[in-house]
């Protein structure tokens, strides 16, 4: 495997975190929420812990269980992050 290829393996791994995590973060914003791109940020991050979560329960990518882990921790930092403002 070349670096390139590592680094295209990274960043499939890490998009779906970043889409729903961006998704999340424009649809609070509907609901006042002011800080997007720190919204955004912070959803991303908790999304890729929780897919690395199940990476390393599963020991494969792409489980559905590491998708609905991925789901329901964005959704609970968003809730979180929602309260707080």
């Amino acid at each position: 495997m070349t670096a390139l290829d590592a680094l295209f393996h990274l960043v499939n791994f890490a998009l779906p975190a970043v889409f729903v995590g961006g998704a999340l973060a424009l649809w609070g914003r509907r609901y006042g929420k002011k800080s997007v791109r720190q919204t955004w940020l912070i959803n991303s991050v908790v999304g890729t812990i929780a897919m690395t979560a199940g990476l390393i329960l599963f020991g494969v990518d792409g489980k559905m269980l590491s998708y609905a882990l991925l789901v329901v921790a964005c959704s609970l930092s968003q809730f979180l992050q929602s309260r707080k403002s």
